[in-house]
C-alpha cells in the first residue's frame, strides 16, 4: 500500500462522456482540485489530437505544482512529439495485438509489425527524456503469450511502466489479481492497471488488484468515462480509507471534487451511488430511523462527516400514492399557494400558482410553480439557497414579444438586473436567488424533483468563489 500511486484521468477519459469537452481554465480548476487531494499523477489529455489539444494539455501541465503530468499518445512519432512539446512529465503509449485489434485497429499490419512500431515509439519518447508508460490495451481479452510479447517489446525500448487495461470491464477480481501478479513476476515490477465499468466490477477489480501487487490504478472523479465509465476516484479513496487504513485522501473535500465535476460536464451521480449519491445518507424506514437516532453505526458503515456529507433522516413514512399502471391521461388542476410552505421564500409581491408538483400529480417527478407580478411595490422576497437537483427560471413580460418585467437574479456569487424575456439554468448545488425589481409579467421556476423543500440542499452552504476569479 505504501507504494501504490492513483493517476486520475478524469481530463482525459472524462472528454469520452458524451458531450464533455474541457476548457484549459476547467481543466486547471480540476487539476488543483486533484492535486488538493493528494493524487499522485494526473492524466491531462491528448495533444496528439489536434493543434487546440496540444496548446490546452500544455496551459494545464504548466500549472501542476505536485501532481506528475501524463499525457495519451498513440504509438506514432507525432504524437509523441506533441506529448513532448506539451511538457509532460509521462507519456503514455498504448497498442493491442489480440485478434480484434489487429482486425479493427490495425488492420494491414501483423503483430510484429505492431510489436515494431511499439518499440519505436518507446525509444523515441525516451530520446526525448519522457517518462513511458506503456498500454497493452484489451488486456483482458489477450492472450498471455501476446501480452508478454507486447509487454516485454516495450519493457526492453526502455519503457518504466507496464499498463493493464480491462478496456471492455469484462475482468472479475480473481482474474485480475492474478494477471496482475503474473505480470509484475514476468514483465515488469511496476504495473498500473486501468479498469473499465461495464459489468460493475471495476471497482472490486481495482481492490484485488492492489493487493496483489499493482502500483498505480487508474480512477477518474464519480467514474466519469467512456460508456459506463472507470474507477471512481472518490469511491476507492473511501474505501482504501475503511478497508486499508489508507490516511492519504482528505475525504472532506470529496463534495467539492464531486459538485466541479457535475458541473462541468452536466453529470448526475445517480441517488444510490456510493459516497456522492443524494441518498447516500438519507434513512427512511421506521425502524433504521429509530436506530440511527440512538447509534448512528447502526445502518451507516461509516460516518457522513468523513465525506464532507450529511445524514438525512425521513421520519414519516411516504405516502400511499396511486396506480402508476395503467398508465393514463391525468388532468391536474393548479392551485394558489403562499410562499409560506417554501423554505427561504416569503410572500412578497405579486400572485403564486403551483402549476405542477406530486399534489397536482402523485406520478410527477418535477415541481413548477409560476408567479404573476403586476407592477407590485419591488421586495426582496428570496433567500439564497441550493438544490440538489438542477431547476430553471422562466422571466416573461406580460406583451407578445415577452418584454416588460425587471427583476434581479443572483446564480453563485454574481447579481445581475434582468430584463425579460430571460431563461436562466441554475446547476445543482449552485446558490441562487432572485427578486422582483418592476414591471408586468410571470416568473416561472421549474425544479427537478417532485416536491419543493425535499429538493433543498441541507444544511445550506453557500458556494465558495473560484480562486482563480477573485
Amino acid at each position: 500500500m505504501k507504494n501504490l500511486k492513483i493517476l486520475d484521468s478524469t481530463l482525459r477519459e472524462g472528454e469520452q462522456y458524451p458531450g464533455v469537452r474541457f476548457t484549459s481554465q476547467d481543466k486547471i480548476h480540476l487539476l488543483r482540485l486533484l492535486e488538493e487531494f493528494s493524487v499522485d499523477l494526473v492524466e491531462v489529455g491528448h495533444p496528439g489530437i489536434s493543434p487546440e489539444d496540444e496548446q490546452i494539455c500544455k496551459e494545464v501541465a504548466g500549472k501542476a505544482h505536485k501532481a506528475e503530468i501524463l499525457m495519451h499518445a498513440r504509438a506514432v512519432s507525432s504524437e509523441i512529439q506533441a506529448v513532448s512539446r506539451a511538457k509532460a512529465h509521462w507519456v503514455g503509449i498504448w497498442a493491442s495485438i489480440n485478434p480484434v485489434s489487429l482486425a479493427s485497429k490495425f488492420r494491414g499490419r501483423t503483430r510484429h509489425e505492431v510489436k515494431d512500431q511499439v518499440a519505436s515509439a518507446v525509444e523515441e519518447a525516451k530520446r526525448l527524456g519522457l517518462q513511458v508508460r506503456f498500454t497493452i490495451e484489451d488486456a483482458s481479452r489477450t492472450s498471455w503469450e501476446d501480452l508478454c510479447y507486447l509487454g516485454k517489446a516495450a519493457v526492453d525500448a526502455g519503457a518504466d511502466r507496464i499498463s493493464l487495461a480491462d478496456t471492455t470491464g469484462i475482468w472479475e477480481p480473481v482474474t485480475c489479481a492474478n494477471v496482475v501478479k503474473k505480470a509484475i513476476k514476468e514483465l515488469h515490477p511496476d504495473i498500473e492497471i486501468h479498469l473499465h465499468n461495464d459489468l460493475g466490477l471495476a471497482l472490486a477489480n481495482a481492490l484485488t488488484a492492489i493487493d496483489a501487487g499493482a502500483t498505480v490504478v487508474d480512477t477518474s472523479i464519480l467514474g466519469i468515462g467512456e460508456r459506463t465509465g472507470i474507477v471512481d476516484l472518490l469511491q476507492l479513496a473511501v474505501l482504501l480509507h475503511e478497508k486499508r487504513d489508507c490516511r492519504k485522501f482528505p475525504l472532506e473535500q470529496i463534495p467539492g471534487l464531486s459538485q466541479s465535476v457535475q458541473w462541468i460536464t452536466g453529470f448526475r451521480p445517480e441517488p444510490l451511488k456510493p459516497v456522492t449519491g443524494k441518498n447516500a445518507f438519507t434513512h427512511t424506514s421506521r425502524y433504521h430511523v429509530q436506530a440511527v437516532g440512538k447509534d448512528s453505526r447502526s445502518y451507516e458503515p461509516y460516518p457522513p462527516v468523513r465525506v464532507g456529507r450529511s445524514r438525512t433522516v425521513l421520519p414519516q413514512r411516504a405516502r400511499l400514492g396511486v396506480p402508476v399502471f395503467p398508465y393514463n391521461l391525468k388532468i391536474g388542476k393548479p392551485f394558489e399557494k403562499g410562499a409560506s410552505e417554501l423554505k427561504y421564500h416569503r410572500n412578497g409581491p405579486g400572485t403564486r400558482w403551483v402549476l405542477m408538483d406530486n399534489r397536482v400529480d402523485p406520478r410527477s417527478t418535477l415541481y413548477v410553480i409560476q408567479r404573476f407580478f403586476n407592477d407590485n411595490p419591488p421586495e426582496n422576497h428570496v433567500d439564497l439557497h441550493t438544490h440538489h437537483c438542477d431547476s430553471v427560471f422562466l422571466f416573461w413580460g406580460d406583451t407578445p414579444d415577452g418584454t416588460g418585467l425587471i427583476c434581479s437574479v443572483q446564480v453563485g456569487n454574481e447579481e445581475k438586473v434582468v430584463h425579460s424575456p430571460v431563461s436562466v439554468f441554475i446547476p445543482a448545488g449552485v446558490a441562487h436567488a432572485y427578486c422582483y425589481i418592476a414591471g408586468r409579467g410571470t416568473y416561472t421556476n421549474i425544479v427537478l424533483a417532485p416536491e419543493y423543500n425535499q429538493s433543498l440542499e441541507e444544511p445550506f452552504r453557500p458556494a465558495k468563489p473560484d480562486r482563480d476569479m477573485v
